[in-house]
């Protein structure tokens, strides 16, 4: 039941989750963060059954953390995307199956590029200035199309942001009340609740 989006803008990169935990006709949680902080200047959110999104999102993050300790190398956004997706495609090559979670991974470079980048769980990955995963898909996709435009501004994401959310929680059959929006700029990541 999870809904994840997100979009690039001219500095920035924003990526909002609704944060509902569900089992069967039950809502459990209403404050899950499924937007994963890989360093300072890269998040992760993701899509998918609650293990799953848990497990493979560890896998990432410790991952992630051990080559930066390891080498002392840095991997920039484009790298981690690739290393993302290397995880996901040895997964489905692997004797315990697929990660059955799909996410949206973002964040601003050194050099202060923003970057998004779109993965599903087959280890398909494409560069994007918007997106969607789990039930967002469905319903965000053309509104996200219709309000983008190059060069955001950091004020203006948020107003997409809000209207997105606007309308999962008018059109959506399950109710999703609060959502979780981490916003990356140069500076770090900032987090609040809509």
């Amino acid at each position: 039941m999870d809904s994840i989006f997100g979009l690039q803008g001219s500095d920035f990169v924003i990526v909002a989750c609704d944060g509902s935990i569900a089992h069967s006709i039950l809502k459990i949680k209403e404050t899950e963060d499924k937007i994963l902080k890989l360093d300072d200047h890269k998040i992760f959110g993701i899509s998918g059954e609650g293990a799953d999104r848990n497990s493979f999102g560890e896998l990432v993050h410790k991952n992630h953390s051990l080559i930066r300790y390891k080498t002392g190398a840095y991997m920039n956004l484009k790298e981690t995307a690739h290393f993302v997706r290397s995880m996901y495609a040895q997964a489905i090559r692997s004797r315990d199956g697929p990660h059955q979670c799909n996410g949206l991974l973002g964040g601003v470079d050194s050099d202060g590029t923003p970057s998004l980048y779109w993965l599903d769980y087959l280890g398909s990955l494409q560069k994007i200035t918007r997106g969607a995963q789990g039930y967002a898909n469905y319903f965000l996709l053309g509104l996200l199309d219709n309000q983008y435009k190059p060069n955001l501004t950091k004020e203006e994401g948020i107003e997409i942001i809000k209207k997105c959310i606007k309308e999962l929680q008018t059109r959506f059959l399950i109710a999703q009340n609060k959502f979780i929006v981490k916003i990356v700029t140069k500076q770090g990541i900032e987090t609040f609740t809509l």
